[in-house]
Protein backbone atom coordinates (compact mmCIF):
# COMPACT_ATOMS: atom_id res chain seq x y z
CA UNK A 1 0.00 0.00 0.00
CA UNK A 2 1.46 3.16 -0.77
CA UNK A 3 0.96 6.75 1.19
CA UNK A 4 1.77 9.73 1.40
CA UNK A 5 5.38 10.22 3.59
CA UNK A 6 7.10 13.08 3.33
CA UNK A 7 10.11 11.70 2.37
CA UNK A 8 12.80 13.34 -0.67
CA UNK A 9 10.06 11.30 -2.89
CA UNK A 10 7.01 12.21 -1.41
CA UNK A 11 6.06 9.23 -1.18
CA UNK A 12 6.88 6.05 1.34
CA UNK A 13 5.49 2.17 0.99
CA UNK A 14 4.64 -0.32 3.42
CA UNK A 15 6.44 -3.31 2.42
CA UNK A 16 7.95 -6.36 3.94
CA UNK A 17 7.09 -5.43 7.82
CA UNK A 18 8.93 -2.49 7.58
CA UNK A 19 6.42 1.16 7.80
CA UNK A 20 8.77 3.75 6.06
CA UNK A 21 10.64 2.82 3.23
CA UNK A 22 11.60 5.23 0.15
CA UNK A 23 9.51 4.77 -3.17
CA UNK A 24 12.36 4.57 -5.42
CA UNK A 25 14.06 1.53 -2.40
CA UNK A 26 10.06 -0.08 -2.70
CA UNK A 27 10.65 -0.35 -6.55
CA UNK A 28 14.51 -1.63 -6.82
CA UNK A 29 13.34 -4.44 -4.60
CA UNK A 30 10.21 -5.31 -6.66
CA UNK A 31 11.75 -5.04 -10.35
CA UNK A 32 14.97 -6.88 -8.60
CA UNK A 33 12.76 -10.44 -8.11
CA UNK A 34 11.13 -10.27 -11.07
CA UNK A 35 14.32 -9.36 -13.25
CA UNK A 36 15.87 -12.92 -13.19
CA UNK A 37 12.52 -14.22 -15.04
CA UNK A 38 13.00 -11.59 -18.35
CA UNK A 39 16.21 -11.64 -19.57
CA UNK A 40 14.96 -8.28 -21.38
CA UNK A 41 13.65 -6.59 -18.54
CA UNK A 42 16.87 -8.09 -16.54
CA UNK A 43 18.99 -5.94 -19.22
CA UNK A 44 17.00 -2.90 -19.17
CA UNK A 45 17.08 -2.41 -15.24
CA UNK A 46 21.02 -3.08 -15.20
CA UNK A 47 21.46 -0.10 -18.03
CA UNK A 48 18.86 2.12 -16.07
CA UNK A 49 20.97 1.55 -12.95
CA UNK A 50 24.32 1.88 -14.31
CA UNK A 51 23.07 5.54 -15.37
CA UNK A 52 22.04 5.91 -11.65
CA UNK A 53 18.23 6.57 -12.67
CA UNK A 54 17.32 4.06 -9.98
CA UNK A 55 19.51 2.74 -7.16
CA UNK A 56 19.44 1.09 -3.63
CA UNK A 57 19.38 3.52 -0.71
CA UNK A 58 22.50 4.73 0.90
CA UNK A 59 23.27 4.83 4.16
CA UNK A 60 22.98 8.67 4.67
CA UNK A 61 19.29 8.56 2.67
CA UNK A 62 17.52 8.08 6.05
CA UNK A 63 15.24 11.23 5.38
CA UNK A 64 11.28 10.49 6.72
CA UNK A 65 12.18 7.82 9.14
CA UNK A 66 10.39 7.54 12.36
CA UNK A 67 11.88 7.98 15.90
CA UNK A 68 9.92 7.22 18.87
CA UNK A 69 10.22 6.89 22.95
CA UNK A 70 9.16 3.55 23.97
CA UNK A 71 7.77 3.11 26.58
CA UNK A 72 6.54 6.91 27.21
CA UNK A 73 8.58 8.60 29.51
CA UNK A 74 11.05 6.03 30.05
CA UNK A 75 14.06 7.91 27.46
CA UNK A 76 14.50 4.95 25.74
CA UNK A 77 14.12 5.08 21.93
CA UNK A 78 13.37 3.29 19.41
CA UNK A 79 13.84 4.23 15.53
CA UNK A 80 13.61 2.91 11.85
CA UNK A 81 17.26 2.19 10.69
CA UNK A 82 18.30 1.05 6.71
CA UNK A 83 20.18 -2.63 7.07
CA UNK A 84 23.40 -1.45 4.71
CA UNK A 85 25.97 -4.40 3.60
CA UNK A 86 28.71 -3.44 1.49
CA UNK A 87 27.41 0.14 1.10
CA UNK A 88 23.64 -0.99 -0.25
CA UNK A 89 20.55 -1.06 1.43
CA UNK A 90 18.76 -4.48 1.89
CA UNK A 91 16.21 -3.96 4.56
CA UNK A 92 14.86 -2.34 7.12
CA UNK A 93 15.09 -3.13 10.85
CA UNK A 94 13.95 -1.45 14.34
CA UNK A 95 17.21 -0.23 16.77
CA UNK A 96 16.51 0.32 20.21
CA UNK A 97 18.90 2.88 22.56
CA UNK A 98 18.76 2.76 26.25
CA UNK A 99 21.42 6.23 27.45
CA UNK A 100 23.25 5.27 29.88
CA UNK A 101 21.90 7.60 32.64
CA UNK A 102 18.75 5.09 32.10
CA UNK A 103 20.63 1.76 32.48
CA UNK A 104 22.73 2.76 35.14
CA UNK A 105 25.84 0.73 33.58
CA UNK A 106 26.74 2.02 30.36
CA UNK A 107 24.34 2.84 26.77
CA UNK A 108 22.74 -0.15 25.50
CA UNK A 109 21.63 -0.62 22.02
CA UNK A 110 20.08 -3.71 20.01
CA UNK A 111 18.73 -4.51 16.29
CA UNK A 112 15.09 -6.24 15.91
CA UNK A 113 13.86 -7.37 12.04
CA UNK A 114 10.01 -6.01 13.96
CA UNK A 115 8.58 -3.64 15.67
CA UNK A 116 6.65 -6.11 17.96
CA UNK A 117 10.01 -7.49 19.17
CA UNK A 118 11.72 -4.16 19.87
CA UNK A 119 9.14 -2.99 22.04
CA UNK A 120 8.86 -5.99 23.70
CA UNK A 121 12.53 -5.47 25.06
CA UNK A 122 12.36 -2.20 25.23
CA UNK A 123 9.76 -2.44 28.17
CA UNK A 124 11.47 -5.73 29.64
CA UNK A 125 14.74 -3.38 29.94
CA UNK A 126 12.88 -0.86 31.50
CA UNK A 127 11.02 -2.94 34.09
CA UNK A 128 14.10 -4.32 35.13
CA UNK A 129 15.80 -0.85 35.28
CA UNK A 130 12.56 0.42 37.53
CA UNK A 131 13.15 -2.47 39.87
CA UNK A 132 16.87 -2.06 40.20
CA UNK A 133 15.78 1.36 41.30
CA UNK A 134 12.86 0.07 43.61
CA UNK A 135 15.57 -2.56 45.28
CA UNK A 136 18.26 0.08 45.73
CA UNK A 137 15.84 2.57 47.70
CA UNK A 138 14.56 -0.17 49.58
CA UNK A 139 18.57 -1.28 51.45
CA UNK A 140 19.52 0.62 54.39
CA UNK A 141 21.28 3.22 54.18
CA UNK A 142 24.21 1.50 55.98
CA UNK A 143 24.01 -0.63 53.41
CA UNK A 144 24.57 1.63 50.52
CA UNK A 145 27.33 2.91 52.42
CA UNK A 146 29.15 -0.67 53.06
CA UNK A 147 27.96 -1.29 49.15
CA UNK A 148 29.91 1.98 47.92
CA UNK A 149 33.08 1.02 50.41
CA UNK A 150 33.60 -2.11 48.97
CA UNK A 151 33.42 -1.94 45.30
CA UNK A 152 36.37 0.45 44.70
CA UNK A 153 38.57 -2.43 46.48
CA UNK A 154 37.27 -5.33 44.43
CA UNK A 155 37.45 -2.99 41.51
CA UNK A 156 41.40 -2.97 43.07
CA UNK A 157 41.16 -6.67 43.03
CA UNK A 158 39.46 -7.29 40.05
CA UNK A 159 36.78 -9.14 41.33
CA UNK A 160 32.72 -8.69 40.85
CA UNK A 161 30.52 -8.12 43.66
CA UNK A 162 28.86 -11.49 42.08
CA UNK A 163 32.12 -13.28 41.92
CA UNK A 164 32.37 -12.62 45.56
CA UNK A 165 28.61 -13.65 46.47
CA UNK A 166 28.88 -16.49 44.68
CA UNK A 167 32.59 -17.48 46.46
CA UNK A 168 31.55 -16.46 50.23
CA UNK A 169 27.35 -17.78 50.31
CA UNK A 170 27.74 -21.76 49.92
CA UNK A 171 30.73 -21.29 52.56
CA UNK A 172 28.73 -18.99 55.29
CA UNK A 173 25.53 -20.50 54.47
CA UNK A 174 26.12 -24.03 53.93
CA UNK A 175 23.09 -26.06 52.29
CA UNK A 176 23.10 -28.28 55.22
CA UNK A 177 22.82 -25.76 57.47
CA UNK A 178 25.48 -24.66 61.01
CA UNK A 179 25.93 -27.11 63.49
CA UNK A 180 28.61 -27.38 66.13
CA UNK A 181 31.43 -29.82 66.38
CA UNK A 182 30.18 -31.45 69.40
CA UNK A 183 26.64 -32.37 67.71
CA UNK A 184 28.29 -33.93 64.80
CA UNK A 185 30.45 -35.79 66.59
CA UNK A 186 27.54 -37.07 69.18
CA UNK A 187 25.45 -38.17 65.51
CA UNK A 188 28.38 -40.41 63.93
CA UNK A 189 29.24 -42.15 67.25
CA UNK A 190 25.65 -42.99 67.78
CA UNK A 191 25.45 -44.03 63.85
CA UNK A 192 29.08 -46.49 64.59
CA UNK A 193 27.25 -47.74 68.16
CA UNK A 194 24.03 -48.79 65.78
CA UNK A 195 26.44 -50.13 63.40
CA UNK A 196 28.05 -52.29 66.15
CA UNK A 197 25.15 -53.18 67.27
CA UNK A 198 24.01 -55.19 63.78
CA UNK A 199 27.82 -56.10 63.55
CA UNK A 200 29.33 -54.34 60.73
CA UNK A 201 31.87 -52.56 62.95
CA UNK A 202 34.23 -53.85 65.69
CA UNK A 203 33.88 -52.90 68.99
CA UNK A 204 37.41 -51.33 69.29
CA UNK A 205 36.83 -50.10 66.24
CA UNK A 206 33.88 -47.95 68.09
CA UNK A 207 36.11 -47.36 70.95
CA UNK A 208 39.15 -45.74 69.73
CA UNK A 209 37.04 -43.38 67.21
CA UNK A 210 34.79 -42.37 70.48
CA UNK A 211 37.68 -41.67 72.22
CA UNK A 212 40.06 -39.53 69.54
CA UNK A 213 36.73 -37.80 68.50
CA UNK A 214 35.26 -36.89 72.09
CA UNK A 215 39.11 -35.24 73.03
CA UNK A 216 38.62 -33.46 69.76
CA UNK A 217 35.11 -32.13 70.93
CA UNK A 218 36.77 -31.12 74.35
CA UNK A 219 38.80 -28.28 72.53
CA UNK A 220 36.75 -27.73 69.23
CA UNK A 221 33.29 -28.69 70.92
CA UNK A 222 31.17 -25.15 70.60
CA UNK A 223 33.10 -24.53 67.25
CA UNK A 224 30.98 -24.36 63.96
CA UNK A 225 31.60 -26.99 61.94
CA UNK A 226 31.43 -24.41 58.72
CA UNK A 227 34.53 -22.14 60.97
CA UNK A 228 37.19 -25.11 61.17
CA UNK A 229 40.43 -24.01 59.57
CA UNK A 230 43.39 -26.72 59.28
CA UNK A 231 46.07 -24.31 61.48
CA UNK A 232 43.26 -24.32 64.10
CA UNK A 233 43.41 -28.08 63.74
CA UNK A 234 47.34 -28.14 63.11
CA UNK A 235 48.11 -25.97 65.96
CA UNK A 236 45.76 -28.41 68.07
CA UNK A 237 48.19 -31.74 67.22
CA UNK A 238 51.09 -29.72 68.32
CA UNK A 239 49.45 -28.74 71.47
CA UNK A 240 48.54 -32.68 72.33
CA UNK A 241 52.21 -33.42 71.87
CA UNK A 242 52.07 -37.15 71.41
CA UNK A 243 53.70 -39.91 69.23
CA UNK A 244 54.32 -39.17 65.54
CA UNK A 245 51.72 -42.78 65.31
CA UNK A 246 49.11 -41.10 67.60
CA UNK A 247 49.18 -37.60 66.19
CA UNK A 248 48.58 -39.27 62.84
CA UNK A 249 45.64 -41.40 64.03
CA UNK A 250 44.08 -38.64 65.70
CA UNK A 251 44.63 -36.89 62.15
CA UNK A 252 42.78 -39.86 60.34
CA UNK A 253 39.76 -39.84 62.92
CA UNK A 254 39.22 -35.48 62.80
CA UNK A 255 39.58 -36.26 58.56
CA UNK A 256 36.43 -38.60 59.07
CA UNK A 257 34.88 -36.23 60.75
CA UNK A 258 35.30 -34.17 58.17
CA UNK A 259 34.84 -36.23 55.65
CA UNK A 260 31.44 -36.65 56.78
CA UNK A 261 30.74 -33.23 57.85
CA UNK A 262 30.98 -32.60 53.64
CA UNK A 263 28.92 -35.49 52.61
CA UNK A 264 26.23 -33.90 55.00
CA UNK A 265 27.08 -30.56 53.26
CA UNK A 266 27.66 -28.65 56.50
CA UNK A 267 31.03 -27.53 55.02
CA UNK A 268 32.29 -27.15 51.15
CA UNK A 269 35.72 -28.16 51.31
CA UNK A 270 37.49 -30.52 53.92
CA UNK A 271 40.04 -28.50 55.81
CA UNK A 272 42.92 -30.99 56.19
CA UNK A 273 43.28 -30.52 52.56
CA UNK A 274 44.83 -27.34 52.76
CA UNK A 275 47.96 -28.79 54.55
CA UNK A 276 50.85 -29.38 52.56
CA UNK A 277 53.22 -32.50 52.47
CA UNK A 278 55.70 -30.73 54.59
CA UNK A 279 53.35 -29.63 57.34
CA UNK A 280 52.13 -33.35 57.51
CA UNK A 281 55.58 -34.58 57.80
CA UNK A 282 56.55 -31.91 61.09
CA UNK A 283 53.41 -32.91 62.64
CA UNK A 284 54.26 -37.10 62.28
CA UNK A 285 56.88 -37.55 60.39
CA UNK A 286 57.60 -38.87 57.31
CA UNK A 287 55.69 -41.57 55.34
CA UNK A 288 58.07 -44.14 56.02
CA UNK A 289 59.89 -45.32 59.43
CA UNK A 290 63.60 -44.95 58.79
CA UNK A 291 64.46 -47.98 61.64
CA UNK A 292 64.72 -51.30 60.92
CA UNK A 293 61.67 -53.37 62.41
CA UNK A 294 62.51 -55.15 65.22
CA UNK A 295 62.39 -59.08 64.89
CA UNK A 296 63.51 -62.67 66.38
CA UNK A 297 66.75 -63.86 65.99
CA UNK A 298 66.28 -67.30 65.12
CA UNK A 299 67.67 -68.74 68.60
CA UNK A 300 65.03 -66.40 70.16
CA UNK A 301 62.36 -67.77 68.33
CA UNK A 302 63.45 -71.22 69.75
CA UNK A 303 63.70 -70.47 73.19
CA UNK A 304 60.27 -68.55 72.59
CA UNK A 305 58.44 -72.10 71.35
CA UNK A 306 60.05 -74.16 73.61
CA UNK A 307 59.08 -72.27 76.76
CA UNK A 308 55.43 -72.19 75.30
CA UNK A 309 55.43 -75.62 74.85
CA UNK A 310 57.05 -76.10 78.69
CA UNK A 311 54.43 -73.81 80.16
CA UNK A 312 51.56 -74.95 77.93
CA UNK A 313 49.07 -73.57 80.94
CA UNK A 314 49.44 -70.35 79.45
CA UNK A 315 47.59 -71.00 76.35
CA UNK A 316 50.18 -69.15 73.97
CA UNK A 317 51.51 -72.30 72.12
CA UNK A 318 48.22 -71.75 68.99
CA UNK A 319 48.89 -68.01 69.24
CA UNK A 320 53.08 -67.98 68.65
CA UNK A 321 52.91 -70.23 66.64
CA UNK A 322 50.13 -68.61 64.09
CA UNK A 323 52.28 -64.93 65.12
CA UNK A 324 55.16 -65.87 64.16
CA UNK A 325 55.23 -69.14 61.61
CA UNK A 326 52.07 -67.36 59.72
CA UNK A 327 52.50 -63.92 59.97
CA UNK A 328 48.87 -63.24 61.83
CA UNK A 329 47.81 -59.96 63.27
CA UNK A 330 47.61 -60.26 66.92
CA UNK A 331 43.93 -58.87 66.31
CA UNK A 332 43.05 -61.12 64.10
CA UNK A 333 44.05 -64.05 66.17
CA UNK A 334 42.30 -62.97 69.22
CA UNK A 335 38.99 -63.51 66.59
CA UNK A 336 40.14 -66.63 65.43
CA UNK A 337 38.48 -69.78 66.43
CA UNK A 338 40.01 -73.50 65.85
CA UNK A 339 37.54 -74.20 63.23
CA UNK A 340 39.03 -71.44 61.21
CA UNK A 341 42.55 -73.37 61.43
CA UNK A 342 41.98 -76.47 58.32
CA UNK A 343 44.95 -78.68 59.44
CA UNK A 344 43.63 -81.90 57.63
CA UNK A 345 43.68 -80.33 54.66
CA UNK A 346 46.22 -81.26 51.52
CA UNK A 347 47.76 -77.77 51.97
CA UNK A 348 47.14 -77.04 55.34
CA UNK A 349 45.82 -73.55 55.83
CA UNK A 350 43.94 -70.68 58.12
CA UNK A 351 40.75 -68.98 56.81
CA UNK A 352 40.65 -65.63 57.59
CA UNK A 353 37.58 -64.27 57.28
CA UNK A 354 35.96 -60.45 56.65
CA UNK A 355 34.74 -60.92 60.24
CA UNK A 356 38.25 -61.18 61.74
CA UNK A 357 40.61 -59.41 58.82
CA UNK A 358 41.46 -55.85 59.28
CA UNK A 359 39.19 -53.96 56.77
CA UNK A 360 37.97 -56.88 55.62
CA UNK A 361 40.36 -57.91 53.75
CA UNK A 362 40.04 -61.93 53.89
CA UNK A 363 42.42 -63.78 52.84
CA UNK A 364 43.30 -67.76 53.36
CA UNK A 365 46.76 -68.25 54.71
CA UNK A 366 49.14 -71.08 54.14
CA UNK A 367 50.68 -73.42 57.34
CA UNK A 368 53.98 -74.58 56.71
CA UNK A 369 55.12 -77.52 57.92
CA UNK A 370 56.86 -76.70 60.71
CA UNK A 371 53.59 -74.43 61.95
CA UNK A 372 51.13 -77.66 60.89
CA UNK A 373 53.34 -79.75 63.41
CA UNK A 374 53.03 -76.96 66.63
CA UNK A 375 49.30 -76.84 66.27
CA UNK A 376 49.18 -80.54 65.96
CA UNK A 377 50.32 -81.03 69.52
CA UNK A 378 48.28 -78.52 71.07
CA UNK A 379 45.77 -79.78 73.37
CA UNK A 380 42.96 -77.73 72.80
CA UNK A 381 41.03 -77.72 69.13
CA UNK A 382 37.91 -76.25 69.66
CA UNK A 383 36.25 -72.65 70.77
CA UNK A 384 38.37 -69.69 70.52
CA UNK A 385 42.30 -69.62 70.15
CA UNK A 386 42.61 -67.18 72.95
CA UNK A 387 40.20 -67.43 76.39
CA UNK A 388 39.90 -64.01 76.20
CA UNK A 389 40.20 -61.36 74.20
CA UNK A 390 41.47 -58.66 76.50
CA UNK A 391 44.96 -56.85 75.63
CA UNK A 392 45.90 -57.53 79.42
CA UNK A 393 45.33 -61.09 79.68
CA UNK A 394 47.36 -61.84 76.64
CA UNK A 395 49.93 -59.31 77.54
CA UNK A 396 50.41 -60.39 81.41
CA UNK A 397 50.75 -63.91 80.09
CA UNK A 398 53.53 -63.55 77.23
CA UNK A 399 55.45 -61.25 79.79
CA UNK A 400 55.28 -64.30 82.02
CA UNK A 401 56.35 -66.36 79.31
CA UNK A 402 59.24 -64.28 77.97
CA UNK A 403 60.59 -64.41 81.55
CA UNK A 404 60.26 -68.23 81.48
CA UNK A 405 62.69 -68.40 78.50
CA UNK A 406 65.37 -65.89 79.09
CA UNK A 407 64.09 -63.51 77.11
CA UNK A 408 64.94 -60.39 79.00
CA UNK A 409 66.37 -58.67 82.10
CA UNK A 410 64.40 -57.37 85.40
CA UNK A 411 64.79 -53.84 86.17
CA UNK A 412 65.25 -52.33 89.62
CA UNK A 413 61.78 -52.12 89.96
CA UNK A 414 61.31 -55.50 89.13
CA UNK A 415 59.52 -55.65 85.88
CA UNK A 416 61.12 -57.08 82.89
CA UNK A 417 62.48 -55.42 80.06
CA UNK A 418 62.65 -57.09 77.09
CA UNK A 419 63.19 -56.24 73.13
CA UNK A 420 60.20 -57.54 72.22
CA UNK A 421 57.47 -55.25 70.76
CA UNK A 422 53.97 -55.26 69.56
CA UNK A 423 54.55 -56.51 66.12
CA UNK A 424 57.91 -58.50 66.86
CA UNK A 425 56.60 -61.90 65.35
CA UNK A 426 54.57 -60.56 62.59
CA UNK A 427 58.13 -58.58 61.62
CA UNK A 428 59.09 -61.68 62.15
CA UNK A 429 57.38 -63.49 60.00
CA UNK A 430 57.96 -60.79 57.23
CA UNK A 431 61.48 -60.83 57.19
CA UNK A 432 62.10 -64.58 57.00
CA UNK A 433 59.23 -65.79 54.61
CA UNK A 434 60.56 -63.52 52.36
CA UNK A 435 64.38 -63.91 52.67
CA UNK A 436 63.63 -67.48 52.42
CA UNK A 437 61.15 -68.00 49.32
CA UNK A 438 62.24 -63.91 47.86
CA UNK A 439 59.03 -63.41 46.56
CA UNK A 440 57.70 -59.86 47.68
CA UNK A 441 54.24 -59.91 46.79
CA UNK A 442 53.27 -63.73 48.15
CA UNK A 443 55.24 -62.73 51.07
CA UNK A 444 52.79 -59.30 51.42
CA UNK A 445 49.48 -61.44 50.40
CA UNK A 446 50.21 -63.43 53.34
CA UNK A 447 50.65 -60.79 55.42
CA UNK A 448 47.12 -58.85 53.92
CA UNK A 449 48.72 -56.49 52.37
CA UNK A 450 47.18 -54.60 49.56
CA UNK A 451 47.90 -55.51 45.94
CA UNK A 452 51.58 -54.25 46.09
CA UNK A 453 54.45 -54.81 48.42
CA UNK A 454 55.37 -51.38 49.33
CA UNK A 455 53.95 -51.76 52.86
CA UNK A 456 56.36 -55.07 53.24
CA UNK A 457 59.51 -52.78 52.41
CA UNK A 458 58.31 -50.10 54.00
CA UNK A 459 57.34 -51.67 57.78
CA UNK A 460 57.96 -55.66 57.84
CA UNK A 461 61.10 -56.34 56.40
CA UNK A 462 64.23 -56.56 58.32
CA UNK A 463 67.33 -57.63 56.96
CA UNK A 464 67.58 -61.03 57.28
CA UNK A 465 69.74 -64.36 54.97
CA UNK A 466 67.94 -66.93 53.44
CA UNK A 467 69.66 -69.33 55.61
CA UNK A 468 68.20 -67.40 58.49
CA UNK A 469 65.12 -68.19 56.67
CA UNK A 470 65.11 -71.94 56.30
CA UNK A 471 66.47 -72.50 59.96
CA UNK A 472 63.43 -69.81 61.61
CA UNK A 473 60.61 -72.61 59.68
CA UNK A 474 62.97 -75.39 60.44
CA UNK A 475 62.14 -74.88 63.72
CA UNK A 476 59.74 -77.92 64.94
CA UNK A 477 58.70 -79.73 68.09
CA UNK A 478 60.39 -82.83 69.38
CA UNK A 479 58.55 -86.26 68.03
CA UNK A 480 59.15 -87.69 71.26
CA UNK A 481 59.84 -85.38 73.91
CA UNK A 482 57.13 -82.78 72.29
CA UNK A 483 60.15 -79.91 72.82
CA UNK A 484 62.08 -77.83 70.48
CA UNK A 485 64.76 -79.56 68.97
CA UNK A 486 67.81 -76.77 69.04
CA UNK A 487 69.82 -77.49 66.60
CA UNK A 488 70.77 -73.91 65.51
CA UNK A 489 72.86 -71.92 67.18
Amino acid sequence: MVECGGLENRCTVRYRGFESLSLRQFLWDILADIKYSCPILSNLLDLIAGNGILYPMKARDTKGFKKWEYPKSSKIWIREVINIHEGEAFNGSYQVTIPAKVSGSGRKRRQFKDLATAKRWASDEYRGVSKQREDYFKTQAAERRQFVEIIPELREKGLTLREVVDFAVPRLRPKGGDKTVAALIEEMITSKETRYGKGELRYYSVKDFRIRAKRFAEYFGDSLVRDLTALEIKEWLQFLDLAPRSTKNFLAVVSEILRHAKQSKLILEIPLDDLTDLERKELYGGSRDTREPSILSVREAQLLMAAAEERRDLGLLPVLTLGLFCGLRTEEIKRLDWKDVHLNEDAPFVSVSAKIAKKRRIRNVDIPDNAAAWLSICHKKNGRIIASSYMAYLYRRLHELLAHAGLGEKGRDGSLKTRWENNSMRHSFGSYHFASHGNSLETARLLGHKTNDQVLFDHYRALAKKSDGEKFFGIKPAQSSRKVIHVFS
